[in-house]
């Protein structure tokens, strides 16, 4: 199963307990759209209780901060990236190459750090 950072996702019914632990890490639920990881939830948390409870594997996209598009397909460090771990705010492959996006992100990284 594949979840973007900041999309809404659906998953099969789950048993009380791990929804109540999906609420305690901050995923959002809507009745109507599912699911949604955003970045003030517990990630890393939220994939492990999504893994127990389904028996699927689940993968992490994170969005491009200045596009919105998924950053992940193309960036070179996709390999060795923990995507439960690191800052929502990234880069597609395309903005990654702009100077001036790189720029920006690094402030809106500093910003988000002060």
């Amino acid at each position: 199963m594949r979840v973007v950072v900041g999309g809404w996702f659906t998953l099969p019914r789950l048993g009380r307990d791990a929804f109540a632990l999906l609420m305690k890490q901050g995923v959002v639920y809507d009745k109507e759209m599912g699911f949604k990881l955003d970045p003030a939830s517990d990630v890393r948390g939220a994939v492990r209780t999504i893994r127990s409870a389904t028996g699927e594997e689940v993968e992490v996209d994170l969005r491009c901060f200045l596009c919105g598009r998924v950053a992940c397909p193309g960036c070179p460090y996709v390999s060795v990236c923990d995507r439960t771990a690191v800052s929502s705010l990234c880069l597609c492959e395309e903005h990654s190459r702009d100077g001036s996006a790189f720029e920006a992100y690094g402030r809106a990284v500093r910003a988000g750090l002060s």
